[in-house]
């Protein structure tokens, strides 16, 4: 009887070890950062500052104006078939490389970079979203 009332007393002897032992292993490791910061453009002075747009990098698209947002997706390989979930104002649309958003909108290509858009002869571009910052529990093993 004496032998039973000691488990409980034996296992959390046990865990509180074991998590002591995880909490000094995790302080011994050096810490990863979360994610690069990335560099800030910096803003024109001047009243008019709005109204200026800086030329698109030599041989670069230029971001797109319409009003899209990336839901989500299923990445293929190669790149050329993923298939994109989008926000385009009120509606969902899921499409596919040369499907049409909406008309004079076309779904050009998919890229490393994001997503280019043929919006009436002209191609924009639709980045990829950044990747959201790791939390929680770091998976151990």
């Amino acid at each position: 009887m004496i032998g039973l009332s000691r488990l409980p007393n034996v296992l959390l002897l046990t865990l509180a070890g074991w998590l002591a032992a995880q909490c000094i292993l995790q302080l011994s490791r050096q810490p990863q950062p979360l994610s690069v910061p990335r560099e800030q453009t910096p803003t024109l002075p001047g009243l008019m500052a709005g109204h200026w747009q800086a030329p698109p990098e030599e041989g670069g698209i230029p971001l797109t104006r319409l009003p899209l947002q990336y839901l989500g997706g299923l990445k293929a390989e190669p790149l050329s078939a993923t298939v994109v979930v989008l926000r385009f104002g009120q509606q969902v649309r899921t499409l596919g490389r040369g499907q049409r958003l909406a008309p004079g909108i076309v779904l050009q290509d998919i890229d490393a970079d994001g997503l280019i858009f043929d919006n009436q002869g002209r191609r924009e571009r639709l980045p990829w979203p950044p990747r959201p910052a790791v939390t929680g529990f770091k998976r151990q093993g």
